[in-house]
């Protein structure tokens, strides 16, 4: 493997981890308090923050290696944050729509 195949795989991994350091505040704290939307905020918040420092560090790696890595790897997080704000939205409207 190459350096940008380990920089790769290191940029996905910090994204599961922003979603799974997220997820492990939010239903921790919603179990403690009770109060879901505030929580759900800051879990949010944590991971879209979390997802755009490490597209930020991968900016800072690949532009200095390949514009189209760069392009790349920008599609590819922008991607992910997409996906991750899409399920969260599901999981809300499936488990707390009140109508």
């Amino acid at each position: 493997m190459n350096e940008i195949d380990i920089a790769l795989t290191i940029y996905v991994i910090f994204m599961i981890i922003a979603s799974f350091v997220s997820f492990k505040y939010g239903s921790f704290m919603i179990r403690k308090t009770g109060l879901f939307l505030p929580n759900s905020l800051i879990a949010g918040t944590l991971n879209l923050v979390i997802g755009i420092l490490v597209i930020i560090g991968w900016f800072f790696f690949s532009w200095r290696v390949n514009e189209f890595l760069f392009f790349g790897g920008l599609v590819l997080g922008i991607s992910m944050l997409f996906v991750k704000r899409k399920r969260m939205i599901q999981f809300y409207n499936e488990n707390f729509k009140t109508t």
